[in-house]
Parts: structure tokens; C-alpha cells; sequence
């Protein structure tokens, strides 16, 4: 008698709107994520090059500098180009431009001879190309997922930038020790499939409704102005624009401390990585934070962590204490950031979200060339251990100063809201 068969159980179907059967939410999420790589390669490489080549922590500085405000100074306008044009031809115009952009920057790494003055042209055009796509992205997203999957596509995007980030780093440090243009190869290459992951859209993607009626000028200054309206939203903005200057400062203090101790090009790519590591990790206590303590607390607690973790760095040159000192520091931000997010979402109209985003970019943004050039200034100079105790101290002074509980009470829903509200707004990040 033969044995009884045992059905194979079926798969069970994707729910309707599934993601994983959304063609072209995979197609963008795949192309973004291959982007995001190649950005993080190269971004390791860069300060390595820059340092190979001149030997020089103020050149390393320089060229932060000119690509972070590159990014920067294109962050207002990117808000009006995302919504006055169709957006998939924001995307692949994007694309192909830092396609060609990287393989340019390249091939002159590949003849041996890289002129600083073309490395300060190529971050600018990559900045002013960047932007524009950041802006653009987003809202493309929301036009290829339905309304009740939406949350759940963002998620899904933030989740795939940090492992982007953890990755990308640790190739492009790799690959800087076979050949000093591979990383910049590669960033070219995955922003070359990203653009044909664009073409491949099938989602009309029109410009909304009544944004090509406003001026460009009117465009440009609409968030700033609102958001220097909100006194909660404008001091967290700004606070946490200081907090930008200082990290950059302190990534680019520990990449060249690190490279001046022998620290081989995956070993600094593991720098970046293991401060990926610790965002996640923060992206995922957040809501619990948030349930946990009010905003201003969060704020008080992550901004002291992340002082003493900083004042910690000089007491050590290993180049993996400082990656996980620089990991608990990415920890505490990715949870005091929730506490902006949330501020962002709840008092700011739906019809101003792009534009105070802009503003809120434009900031954020702004600080870091300051801390990547003042950084390479005095590393000439001074050792590395003063560097990260004056550091240390500037984050004393922001924690100091973060909003307390009754400003938060003034601003109505925002303190009430923290708890459900954390999960809400990294979703959207």
C-alpha cells in the first residue's frame, strides 16, 4: 500500500496592493537602493583620494566643503523643479547627469593625475543633480503606491537607504585599495541602472496641479518663511543644523585620524558602516522612545549621549573604538531626529510640505561645509584629541539649549502625539 501523499501547501497570495507585486515600486526602490550604494562607495573614497593626492587635511576639507554645499545651495530651488515637472523626468534627467558626472570624475582618477579644481567642478555638479532627485523621489513614490500601502513603501525606503549606506562604504573602501577610481566607476554605473530603472516606469508621473502658477522667486522663499514662523519647528531646525556641523566635522576628524594611524581604505569604509548600523538601530528605538519620554526629554538625553560619546573619542586613536563611538552618536540622532520629523508633519499644511522641506534641507545642509572646512583648517594644526573635545563641547551647549516641555506644550498636538507619531514620521523620512 503506497504512503499517503501530503498535500504541498499553497503560497498564500500578496494581499491586494501588494508591494512585492508592484512592478514599479520595485523597479524605483531597486534603482534607488543601487544609487545609494554607489553614492556611499564613492563618498568614502573621495577624502581618501583628496588626502592621497595632496597630503593636505585642509584640501580634504576644501572639497567636503564645495560637494556638501553644492547639495546644499540646490536644495531650495530643488523643491519648485520637483513640482513644476514631470517627475520622471526630474529622476532620469538626474541620473543620467551623475551618470556621466562620475564617470567623467573616473576616468580622470584613472589617468593618476586628479587636479583639485576638478574635483571641487565635480561636486558641484553632482550637488546641483542631487538634489533636484532627493526632492523628486519621494513624491514618485507616492504616485506608483496606493494611499493604504504608502507607509509601508516609505518604510521599506528607509530601511533600504541605511543598508545602502551600511554597504556602500565598506565597497568603495575596498575597492579604493585596488584602484583609486573603481569607487567612482562603480557610483557611475548604479546611477546608470538607476536611470533605466526610471525609463522602465510605466506610472504617469505629471506635475501637481496649480505649483507652475507661483513665481519662481515667491517658490523659493514660501517655506523659508513659514518655517522661520514656527518658533518650535525653527529652533529644532536650527539646532539640529548645528548638530550637522558638528558630526561632519567629527566623520571627517576620524577618517583622517584614522588614515594617519595606517588604517587601510576598509577600515575607514567601516566607519561609515558601523555609524549606518547605529541609525538603523536608532530608526528602530525611536517609536519606543517616543512612548517612553516627551520630546523634550528625548532631545535632552539623546543631545547629552551623544556629548559624552564625542568627549570619548579623544581618548582613543583606534580606529574601531572611534567607529563605535561615531555608531552610538548615529544612534542618538536617529532618535532625536523623530522628535523634527514629527514637528515637520504636524505643523506644516500639506500645500507647504515641499517647499519647508526645501527650507529645512537648505539648512541642514548649510553647516557641514563649514565643519568639514574648519575641521581640515585646524587638523593642520592641532591634534585630533582637541578637536573632538571642542566638539564635545558645542553639543554641550545644543543640549543645553533644545526646546523644553513647555515649549513643546504650546505646540499643541505635537506633545500629545510623540508616541504614535515617531512611527508615523520615520515611515515618511
Amino acid at each position: 500500500m503506497s504512503a499517503a501523499v501530503t498535500p504541498r501547501p499553497r503560497r498564500r497570495p500578496a494581499p491586494p496592493g501588494s508591494l512585492r507585486r508592484n512592478r514599479d515600486f520595485q523597479l524605483l526602490c531597486a534603482g534607488q537602493g543601487l544609487s545609494m550604494l554607489g553614492s556611499g562607495a564613492s563618498a568614502v573614497a573621495l577624502p581618501l583620494l583628496v588626502l592621497q593626492v595632496t597630503r593636505s587635511p585642509l584640501h580634504v576639507g576644501l572639497v567636503e566643503a564645495v560637494w556638501t554645499g553644492a547639495l546644499a545651495l540646490a536644495c531650495l530651488p530643488a523643491g519648485p523643479v520637483a513640482d513644476r515637472f514631470a517627475r520622471r523626468t526630474v529622476l532620469l534627467a538626474c541620473e543620467t547627469g551623475r551618470a556621466v558626472a562620475s564617470a567623467a570624475l573616473a576616468a580622470v582618477v584613472l589617468t593618476g593625475v586628479s587636479p583639485l579644481p576638478v574635483l571641487l567642478a565635480a561636486g558641484v555638479v553632482l550637488g546641483f543633480l542631487t538634489a533636484p532627485f532627493n526632492a523628486a523621489v519621494l513624491p514618485a513614490v507616492r504616485d506608483v503606491v496606493p494611499e493604504s500601502r504608502l507607509a509601508t513603501a516609505l518604510a521599506v525606503n528607509q530601511v533600504r537607504g541605511q543598508l545602502a549606506y551600511l554597504l556602500g562604504p565598506v565597497i568603495g573602501g575596498v575597492l579604493f585599495e585596488a584602484s583609486p577610481s573603481w569607487p567612482f566607476w562603480l557610483d557611475s554605473a548604479s546611477y546608470a541602472v538607476s536611470a533605466a530603472c526610471v525609463c522602465a516606469l510605466r506610472t504617469p508621473m505629471r506635475p501637481p496641479d496649480g505649483t507652475t502658477r507661483e513665481g519662481w522667486w515667491r517658490s523659493f522663499t514660501t517655506g523659508i518663511a513659514f518655517l522661520w514662523g514656527e518658533r518650535v519647528l525653527r529652533r529644532l531646525t536650527l539646532i539640529a543644523s548645528a548638530q550637522n556641523f558638528v558630526f561632519d566635522g567629527v566623520y571627517l576628524a576620524i577618517v583622517v585620524t584614522s588614515a594617519r594611524e595606517g588604517a587601510s581604505g576598509g577600515s575607514v569604509g567601516m566607519l561609515t558602516a558601523l555609524s549606518a548600523v547605529g541609525a538603523m538601530t536608532g530608526v528602530v528605538l525611536a517609536p519606543r522612545a517616543g512612548r517612553l519620554l516627551p520630546p523634550s526629554q528625548v532631545l535632552l538625553v539623546t543631545g547629552v549621549v551623544c556629548t559624552l560619546l564625542v568627549t570619548g573619542m579623544a581618548l582613543t586613536a583606534s580606529a574601531l573604538v572611534l567607529a563605535v563611538l561615531l555608531a552610538g552618536c548615529a544612534l542618538a540622532v536617529a532618535v532625536a531626529a523623530s522628535v523634527l520629523t514629527v514637528a515637520r508633519l504636524l505643523r506644516t499644511p500639506a500645500h507647504l510640505q515641499g517647499r519647508t522641506n526645501s527650507a529645512i534641507g537648505l539648512l541642514f545642509m548649510a553647516t557641514p561645509p563649514l565643519g568639514s572646512s574648519l575641521t581640515g583648517l585646524f587638523l593642520g594644526e592641532l591634534p585630533g584629541w582637541i578637536l573632538f573635545l571642542c566638539f564635545g563641547a558645542v553639543l554641550a551647549l545644543l543640549a543645553a539649549a533644545s526646546p523644553r516641555k513647555d515649549a513643546f506644550a504650546s505646540a499643541g498636538s505635537l506633545d500629545r502625539s510623540n508616541g504614535v507619531g515617531h512611527t508615523r514620521a520615520h515611515a515618511m523620512d
